[in-house]
């Protein structure tokens, strides 16, 4: 049984109604060698109070505030807290969410008894109850994982990976200018590093849905951070995948660039449109031609 320390590292704003819940969650972990640093992005409710009674009954919490000279948002907080760790291993969660009991030991195990950079378990979304299941995030294994996760088709969820910290040490964290699909973007940049995971297949988190999750699409506010997270994964695809498989990811992302222009045509957000044209025709389509064309040159003179 390894005694590996575990930092569980988690960004807060405005959940005193539901942080107890996660922070319960933790305290039952079967794996004792842990610390959670809680890093809160400005709360103006009484989150400080809730988390505070924690560290009373358990000094492995920690609670910190984000620096004012670092941009608001997780990110900056999930990023401080690793700066702020002292684990072997790192294990990001969300301040709504819930650890199965053995969340913990088991992925220890798997690190320890693995020759992997990180490990990636399953987890369920669910609302009221975790029996009330919405969806069960199992797309956490591929053979070509790098693309699967681009497209979608392979999902490593904020609270799915548990790193050995040694691994991330020189790698650009979380995407401070990101507020939306940052897990995304930095998950598919980890596999331009490493592809060497362990799937986990078994249910460890639970991902509650409530009418303060941070969801998608219907809000215009999140689709500039949409577009810039889909520039720089296209750009990691086109400087790591091969040319068949870059062909699949133009193809999809042209198809969102679609979408996101006609969200902000209904919003009247005349920036967004302009940068979906951009990115979706000019980044996108243009570069599929001329990468066709140059391709038939070289055939042509050879």
């Amino acid at each position: 049984m390894t005694d590996k320390l575990i930092s569980i590292i988690i960004p807060v704003y405005n959940r005193a109604l539901l942080i107890g819940e996660t922070l319960n969650s933790v305290l039952e972990q079967s794996y004792s060698n842990w610390e959670c640093l809680i890093i809160d992005d400005g709360s103006t409710d009484d989150t400080n109070q809730v988390v505070n009674e924690y560290i009373l009954i358990d000094k492995r919490f920690q609670y910190h505030y984000r620096p004012q000279n670092r941009k608001k948002g997780a990110n900056a907080c999930r990023n401080f807290g690793f700066e702020l760790c002292k684990g072997d291993y790192i294990q990001w969660f969300d301040s709504d969410d819930l650890m199965h009991k053995d969340k913990l030991k088991l992925k220890a195990e798997c690190l320890e008894n693995h020759n992997v950079d990180f490990v990636v378990c399953e987890g369920i979304e669910y609302r009221n109850t975790i029996d009330n299941v919405i969806h069960h995030w199992n797309e956490i294994q591929s053979d070509h994982i790098l693309l699967d996760h681009i497209i979608g088709k392979a999902n490593f969820h904020t609270n799915g990976p548990m790193f050995k910290k040694d691994f991330l040490i020189d790698i650009p964290l979380f995407n401070e200018d990101l507020q939306r699909k940052q897990e995304w973007e930095f998950y598919s940049r980890l596999l331009t590093f490493s592809i060497s995971y362990k799937p986990l297949a078994v249910v460890l988190y639970y991902f509650r849905l409530h009418q303060n999750s941070i969801n998608g699409l219907d809000k215009i506010s999140t689709l500039e951070s949409r577009i810039l997270s889909n520039k720089l994964v296209f750009k990691l695809a086109k400087n790591n995948l091969s040319d068949k498989d870059l062909m699949i990811v133009r193809k999809q992302f042209v198809n969102k660039y679609i979408l996101f222009f006609k969200l902000a045509k209904q919003g009247k957000k005349i920036n967004l449109m302009i940068l979906c044209c951009f990115y979706g025709i000019l980044t996108i389509t243009l570069s599929m031609f001329f990468n066709s064309f140059f391709k038939s040159c070289r055939r042509f003179f050879k």
